[in-house]
């Protein structure tokens, strides 16, 4: 009878897949010699009914389950293994992964239930633990592991020594396993920089993919068209060979589709980057970049390496080239940071203009660095996951839900990319980005409108009636603010409906529909090959907005997909049209294509 072993994985999304079990599946098939060990992988998701996860694991009838841990989903994979246990005892259970390889000996004390733990890099390990599993090999021979004996003595086996990546199977042979998920691809491990928050800093040891590899697989998922790639790789360009004869690859060979994510340090950026950088399709690569802090004192203490003003100049150089997106993060909680450093990293991290930024909160990770100092820094963090930052010395609890505020107001007015418009005019009544994000936090707070599920529409409406009420906000023009509420309503979808602040019809029906039976006007002309009115009418939407609002809109917009005629006087007050194109949309915001005009 056929031992059988389920590799299990429970994902934070859907969409996501879990790599590790993946890996670990393909190299143990491809070293195990007979076909007496079944391997199969189930992937859940932590908002799973765990009862019938639960019941999916107890059904698989295996020998061994093992788990794939995070810090996301420890606290589901200990509920899930100790009902497991109760109800198939004769059942093995192992886990593994980053949230276990460093506090081993407590978790095994702690829950009789799991039999033994994968320390670290898991790929030959898991492969000579099948072979101990179907008792042709002895327990302690296989490094990298801590386990428990028949007695219930624990035991700490020696390390694994590292592999070489080319050694790592490449997994996505087979697509349909993949259907509708995200593929995460690694060419790397380890990490040189030893950030004291993060677990990469412990191995310092970088490896490598060789390139011959990288660029066969690199061409399988062009070839096959999937729709995102995401590296894995901790920094990606901290070879700067490396990374630059990947981005060179794809940008040659690029199939007009794939999204590649790379996560990356801003600063070691170079001209040579950049002038790849300048010929990519929009939307070709899309960079992640940890900023954290920027408060000198933060970024030494967290033993950090970072050229704060390279990091802004190079990320202004890639915004305006319009076509690579970029995602930057800061971490709240960080040593020698107060609520007034951070208020000065957020609005630093704001200039640099970055298409999303991701306000985080630190996580207290077992085997880091940061966890060591926890009373140096009178550091209070939750016991259970995701182990968030409560306070520390230099920031109070009070401090932190002041922050999670405008985290909320950040993730919903500006990484939402649906007030690109609206929100600069907000800020012009502003000394700072932070203090209008936190302002419109208190705002929803007095109104008890934290924890509403919103339509689309009613958050426009929410930041409408914030700026009205906002005593501090003086000489606030309506007619500007409606605009540009509308403009940035209209600019992401042709809207069937007219918004609470625009009831009445824009332009009168006869001159709208005479416009495009007349194909446009002198400054716009629409007809071409196959021009149908009707057609043009239903996936084009004409806005009124006053020349004083254009000014605005221009100031956001980029030439590609925002076209102005050069009549417009910004001085002026005077009726201007807004032409908003759905079939021509920018591949980055997914905005339409705009026209303004002056008249029609």
């Amino acid at each position: 009878m056929r031992m059988k072993i389920v590799l299990t994985a429970l994902n934070a999304k859907y969409v996501h897949s879990n790599l590790a079990v993946y890996d670990l599946e393909a190299y143990a098939k491809e070293h195990l010699k007979n076909d007496e060990t079944e391997l199969m992988i189930r992937e859940y998701t932590i908002n799973h009914n765990l009862d019938l996860i639960l019941q999916s694991l107890y059904q698989e009838k295996a020998a061994v389950v093992a788990f794939s841990c995070y810090i996301w989903n420890i606290h589901e994979i200990l509920t899930i293994a100790k009902e497991l246990h109760k109800v198939a005892p004769d059942t093995r259970i192992w886990l593994g992964g980053p949230e276990v390889s460093f506090d081993s000996e407590r978790l095994l004390q702690e829950n009789v239930c799991i039999e033994g733990i994968i320390q670290g890099e898991g790929e030959v390990t898991f492969y000579e633990m099948t072979k101990v599993w179907s008792q042709k090999a002895d327990v302690d021979r296989v490094a990298g592991i801590m386990y428990r004996d028949e007695t219930g003595m624990i035991h700490q086996n020696p390390p694994r020594a590292i592999m070489s990546l080319d050694d790592v199977p490449f997994i996505y042979k087979d697509l349909a396993r993949f259907r509708n998920k995200i593929l995460y691809y690694e060419t790397s491990r380890g990490c040189p920089f030893s950030c004291s928050y993060c677990l990469s800093s412990i191995d310092k040891r970088v490896r490598f993919r060789s390139m011959e590899l990288v660029e066969r697989e690199l061409q399988f998922f062009l070839d096959h068209r999937v729709p995102q790639v995401k590296f894995i790789d901790r920094t990606f360009n901290c070879k700067r060979e490396h990374s630059l004869a990947i981005w060179r690859y794809i940008t040659e060979h690029d199939n007009g589709i794939t999204n590649f994510h790379f996560e990356i340090s801003a600063d070691l950026l170079g001209e040579e980057e950049l002038e790849v950088f300048r010929h990519m399709r929009p939307g070709l690569i899309q960079l992640e970049i940890g900023l954290q802090s920027t408060n000198p004192e933060t970024v030494k203490e967290i033993h950090r390496t970072m050229n704060i003003e390279k990091v802004k100049k190079n990320m202004l150089a890639v915004h305006a080239m319009h076509n690579i997106h970029q995602h930057l993060d800061l971490i709240a909680g960080l040593p020698y940071e107060d609520f007034i450093t951070f208020r000065k990293s957020f609005d630093q991290a704001y200039d640099m203009k970055p298409d999303q930024l991701q306000l985080g909160f630190l996580k207290v990770l077992k085997g880091s660095y940061m966890e060591e100092q926890v009373e140096a820094y009178d550091l209070q963090y939750q016991d259970y996951q995701p182990y968030e930052v409560l306070c520390t010395k230099w920031i109070s609890y009070d401090e932190i839900l002041a922050l999670k505020k405008v985290e909320e107001m950040v993730e919903v007015y500006y990484n939402s990319d649906q007030f690109a418009h609206t929100i600069p005019y907000l800020l012009s009544f502003y000394p700072s980005a932070f203090s209008f994000y936190a302002a419109l936090g208190d705002y929803y707070e007095a109104n008890d409108l934290f924890g509403i599920g919103f339509k689309r529409e009613a958050r426009y409406e929410a930041l409408r009636q914030f700026a009205i009420a906002d005593p501090t906000i003086t000489d606030l023009s309506m007619t500007v603010l409606d605009d540009l509420l509308t403009y940035d309503y209209y600019l992401r979808e042709n809207a069937k409906s007219r918004p609470a602040w625009r009831l009445e019809e824009p332009i009168d029906k006869i001159v709208y529909q005479q416009f495009f039976k007349n194909a446009g006007t002198d400054e716009v002309w629409l007809m071409k090959e196959g021009y149908d009115s009707k057609v043009a009418a239903r996936t084009m939407h004409i806005e009124p907005v006053s020349s004083k609002s254009v000014a605005w809109i221009l100031a956001e917009g980029t030439s590609d997909y925002l076209q102005s005629a050069d009549a417009v006087d910004t001085n002026e007050d005077k009726t201007c049209y807004c032409l908003f194109d759905y079939g021509k949309r920018n591949p980055l915001s997914k905005d339409a294509g705009v026209k303004i005009l002056t008249h029609l």
